[in-house]
């Protein structure tokens, strides 16, 4: 039986995990007695606990959704979007040893012990406020594009509309590919034109599901907020252990359910074209090249030191070696995910081209395809459970921001008891307004760009803070204030103005190109002699459409009428124009070179910023620095009796670690390695060697 295109096997296995998912939260509620219980679990958690920290929180299903959505839409470059972060892995060894180090409660505190400043811990917290909230947003709107394409109608179900907008996804398909080929008829452009401005929009559908946005999320954040509510951060681990397995389960279930319906790997060969198995892009409509992928790594390594939830993975292991090994174990097991997600995308690729309207479907549709009663109820539960965690992570690190970083400043002197509730009911608020971002938001990927991107800046923040004494507060102000008016209000703005998204200036395009590539031969090639098989690989033409340089696409303003001007859609890219205006020809690159272009201002510009601020403003030096950089040196003593006396001795002796500054006498803060950081950094590039190969093995198996 049947209920809204789900059997009931599948039903009862959700509400099963969800009844579980409550009920982890109030166990763990009874051992949460004060602050450090909830934002820290007591900084008593082990190396198992640690590991599903940062594995679910790493691995959360966002990434398997954002992941076949790339590849879907870009090929198998499309995975450097999430496989970039196998390059910052290495990096941990040292992040996780200063954060712990750190011993503070979040991030923003951080800045208070460095510059004595409720002002600027304060700016961090609200900065990463909303940072968070895209995160939660974009995790919200994961579990819709995955429920929806699961629980879909069917057609004896639809409504005159909705069978007239199926036809015209339909109907838009078939005029596209005649475009890509250079087939396309004369007199069917219009029509073309016209299905294309309206798929630009959004407004075309491969599909109509039960499930609407709004009640989702809301049922969605109210079973996260009543378990992180109660259990607070040992709630999400617990949970990232359950939701670990989940994960591992559903991302090897589709490979030989989808490899068996497409007849094996070397039928994927056959159907997909040759070019979408580049691991860096071979034609210009591809996104992903070295230099993108480099610039991209670079903007990822540098924003992934400022999220707010750091502290909460680093600040709550036993030790520093505890922080390292839950996030580089973590980290490097997600990685091997990820190749997972990668072979699920490129099965979407033959089995669903030309069958969906949004890439961001390609993960649920798959799974309806392919999975019986059971099987369904099992990945519907991993994918919804599977980014719980990371909610439930996110909503305490920005809990703990607001409640210590700034409601507490304001309301000082009330009883922990006080302000364990305040931060509490802040996660339920915090989880009601990001409803609204992912109701704003055009598609998940477009989600995860503009939150990496825009959190580079407090990455650039906590670098500079712990590695350059020169810093200064007001620079970080002033800073601050620049990019947030650049980087976070300007691509919101924009957009939603008539006058500025259809400003003559800004709607700059790159031309249309054509090139030719390999692509398998299809019956009608065999016919005209172009061929001597089905899925021999044969030059064909592609034609490359225009790539906005200022927004993530253009469209006419009236989709029906072919005469009417156009309109940038989606977000206004800031750091483009910047470079525009600086003389950078951006209308001449390709596709990767105005993603590579985007990415590295937004890695640089923060730190030109802070720089030039900080060396014109009046240097902050001290006791207060003496001791903030000499505690980031002093490791983690393994009992509390020993970290005290570490800390003393320190503190006694601000001059005590001196002797290891890679640069002495200047204001870097760098600190020489020693043998155990020579090993372990290396191993962590030798396991990124052998991830890389078996990338490469997994995309050659059954080519020809």
């Amino acid at each position: 039986m049947y209920i809204w295109g789900l059997h009931v096997i599948d039903i009862a296995i959700l509400f099963g995990f969800l009844a579980a998912i409550l009920l982890i939260g109030l166990w763990v509620s009874r051992g949460v007695k004060g602050e450090s219980d909830f934002y820290l679990s007591g900084r008593r958690m082990g190396r198992t606990l640690q590991f599903f920290l940062n594995f679910g929180n790493s691995t959360d299903t966002t990434g398997a959704v954002v992941m076949a959505s790339e590849v879907f839409r870009q090929g198998v470059g499309g995975i450097w979007l999430s496989l970039q972060t196998l390059f910052i892995t290495p990096f941990f060894w040292f992040t996780q040893a200063y954060l712990r180090r750190a011993r503070v409660t979040t991030m923003a505190d951080l800045f208070l012990e460095r510059f004595d400043s409720k002002v600027v811990a304060s700016a961090y917290a609200g900065f990463n406020i909303y940072v968070v909230l895209l995160l939660l947003g974009m995790g919200s709107r994961t579990g819709f594009e995955v429920t929806s394409a699961m629980v879909v109608k069917g057609p004896a179900d639809y409504t005159q509309t909705e069978r007239e907008g199926i036809d015209s996804f339909k109907e838009y398909v078939s005029l596209a590919n005649q475009q890509q080929a250079g087939t396309l008829p004369a007199e069917k452009r219009g029509r073309f034109e016209e299905l294309d401005n309206l798929n630009r929009r959004g407004e075309l559908k491969s599909f109509v599901s039960y499930i609407t946005p709004l009640p989702f999320y809301i049922c969605y954040c109210t079973i996260v907020a009543i378990y992180i509510m109660l259990g607070g951060l040992k709630a999400a681990a617990i949970t990232d252990a359950v939701q670990g397995i989940l994960i591992l389960i559903m991302s090897i279930m589709l490979i030989p359910l989808g490899l068996h319906h497409i007849g094996g790997v070397r039928a994927l060969h056959q159907i997909v074209p040759a070019y979408k198995f580049q691991l860096f892009g071979t034609i210009a409509s591809s996104e992903y090249t070295w230099y993108s992928i480099f610039a991209i790594t670079l903007g990822s390594l540098i924003q992934i030191l400022g999220l707010s939830h750091n502290m909460a993975a680093a600040g709550s292991a036993k030790d520093e070696d505890t922080a390292r090994f839950g996030i580089i174990v973590g980290g490097f097991t997600k990685r091997l995910v990820l190749l997972a997600w990668m072979f699920c995308g490129l099965i979407a690729v033959a089995m669903l081209s030309g069958r969906l309207s949004e890439p961001d479907q390609a993960w649920g549709q798959l799974s309806r395809e392919l999975l019986m009663p059971g099987l369904m109820g099992l990945m519907l539960s991993g994918m919804l459970l599977g980014h719980m965690p990371s909610v439930g992570l996110s909503s305490v690190a920005v809990s703990g921001l607001v409640t210590l970083n700034i409601y507490e400043p304001l309301f000082p002197g009330r009883s922990q008891k006080h302000y364990l509730h305040v931060g509490q009911l802040i996660i339920g608020l915090v989880l009601a307004v990001s409803i609204v971002i992912a109701i704003a938001g055009t598609s998940v990927a477009s989600l995860a760009k503009t939150m990496i991107t825009f959190n580079i800046f407090p990455g650039a923040m906590v670098f500079l803070v712990v590695f350059w004494r020169r810093l200064t507060a007001p620079a970080i102000l002033i800073s601050l204030a620049i990019w947030v008016v650049l980087m976070g209000i300007c691509p919101l703005v924009v957009p939603s103005v008539d006058a500025l998204r259809c400003m003559p200036s800004l709607l700059v395009s790159t031309p249309q190109t054509v090139t030719t590539a390999s692509a398998p031969a299809t019956a009608a090639d065999v016919a005209a002699g172009r061929a001597t098989e089905i899925g021999q690989g044969i030059p064909k033409q592609h034609v490359i459409p225009p790539s906005a340089c200022f927004f993530e696409s253009m469209a006419r303003i009236d989709p029906r009428d072919p005469t009417s001007g156009f309109e940038g859609v989606g977000r206004f890219y800031s750091e483009n124009y910047l470079l525009h205006l600086v003389g950078v020809p951006l209308q001449n690159f390709s596709a990767a070179g105005l993603v590579a272009s985007r990415w590295l201002c937004d890695s640089l510009f923060p730190f030109f910023l802070l720089i030039v601020f900080s060396l014109i403003t009046k240097k902050t030096t001290g006791e207060r620095a003496d001791r903030f950089y000499v505690k980031l040196k002093t490791p983690v003593g393994k009992t509390p009796d020993e970290e005290a006396a570490q800390v003393k001795q320190s503190f006694d002796h601000p001059d005590r670690f001196d002797n290891q500054k890679l640069f002495p006498s200047s204001n870097w803060e760098f600190t020489k390695w020693d043998k155990k950081d020579w090993i372990g950094f290396s191993t962590c590039w030798v396991v990124v060697g052998l991830i890389i190969g078996v990338l490469y093995v997994v995309v050659r198996i059954g080519a020809s």
